[in-house]
């Protein structure tokens, strides 16, 4: 009994101190992606007076700042915020984005972040684009050095504030091991320019964001597809294998051999249209069959055509068929066109050339259309 007394004292000591460091209580910190503390009907109640937001949103958002000291941090938060030229909407936004920024220290954080901001040229209005978007981002010491790095790659302030509302998680990425290493292997290796580069961030942040190895292997997975770079349609590609796992990919590409395609005729159509990738297996079935039995078409043209896959069964495929048939049972030689051709028109230019002139030979031939557009015409008899 005595030594175990002697062990369990030195361990128990040992667990205290660790419970208690301040490393453990970082780590044990809730995030927004954490199960948080219940709510406070004190923070609730704030939120929904001084914030302006909606009870549930208010409710949902009080249980990250239940622990903060109410009302003297937010109110001095509140109170620089709109001396600052900060708008109520924006505050409000930015409460439902991140509530943790009613946590700040108004002289050590907001203050001279937003001074910063105004040097590198950022108007009141911009600012305040920016917290709601990004509130937490006015906790970071380099904010001044990212900002300007991301108008660098964006051009202006308003393609930047662009970007971030598609991944405001951007200014947390750290620039110097994940972000220029990236680029810096897009450039060279790749061959992209500024340009492609700056649309590859826009359209898929995420990329830019990841870790250079998963980037590289994204890259060797596009180039797998026969895709060269650095054409458009290679961005455009990467963006696409960027967001699918690649067991996904694998499934889909067989299940288009498995519909009859050659594997250099899923080669060409990949290479074509990649957003074809990003289509289920029974979306992908349906289309297909839609497009050889209904339609008319064969295997070659819709790999001519892949955009045809990528169109709206109901509101684009069906529908232009219909108007096809129609032409067709009267004896009009437009029918005799090619699918693909009534499907490559914008709507416009749909009506224009296929439809209008020929409401006084073909009576009802739009209100036909029109119902078809809307589900409410058996299209395909």
């Amino acid at each position: 009994m005595l030594l175990f007394r002697k062990t369990l004292t030195p361990r128990l000591s040992f667990w205290a101190t660790a419970f208690t460091s301040p490393v453990y209580r970082f780590l044990s910190a809730p995030t927004l992606h954490e199960t948080p503390p219940p709510a406070s009907q004190f923070a609730v109640q704030y939120l929904i007076e001084s914030c302006g937001l909606p009870s549930d949103k208010a409710i949902r958002a009080s249980r990250y700042i239940s622990h903060i000291k109410f009302p003297e941090k937010p109110d001095a938060v509140l109170q620089f915020m709109k001396q600052a030229g900060i708008t109520e909407p924006h505050i409000r936004a930015a409460a439902c984005q991140d509530p943790r920024f009613l946590n700040y220290h108004v002289e050590k954080c907001l203050k001279p972040r937003i001074s910063e901001l105004k040097e590198i040229g950022f108007s009141p209005s911009e600012i305040s684009l920016l917290i709601s978007i990004c509130p937490n981002a006015f906790c970071y010491t380099k904010l001044k050095q990212k900002v300007k790095f991301w108008m660098g790659t964006f051009g202006s302030v308003e393609k930047l504030l662009c970007a971030f509302k598609r991944g405001n998680y951007l200014l947390g990425v750290n620039l110097d091991n994940v972000v220029i290493p990236n680029i810096t292997f897009l450039q060279e290796q790749c061959g992209l320019s500024t340009c492609q580069i700056s649309q590859l961030i826009k359209s898929s942040p995420r990329l830019i964001a990841s870790k250079p190895e998963a980037l590289k292997m994204y890259v060797g997975r596009t180039k797998e597809l026969g895709i060269s770079h650095p054409s458009n349609t290679f961005v455009y590609a990467l963006t696409v294998i960027g967001g699918l796992n690649q067991s996904i990919v694998h499934a889909r590409l067989c299940h288009l051999k498995s519909l009859g395609l050659s594997h250099e005729e899923v080669s060409l159509l990949i290479t074509k249209c990649p957003k074809v990738l990003q289509l289920t297996e029974k979306i992908i079935s349906q289309k297909m069959e839609f497009l050889l039995k209904q339609a008319g078409c064969g295997n070659i043209d819709v790999i001519r055509n892949p955009f045809m896959l990528t169109s709206s069964l109901e509101k684009r495929l069906i529908p232009r068929s219909l108007v096809r048939k129609l032409l067709k049972s009267r004896g009009n030689p437009a029918a005799n066109n090619a699918f693909a051709s009534f499907m490559v028109l914008n709507e416009k230019r749909f009506l224009k050339k296929y439809v209008l002139p020929y409401e006084g030979t073909l009576p009802g031939l739009q209100q036909a259309y029109i119902d078809a557009c809307a589900g409410k015409t058996a299209a395909t008899e």
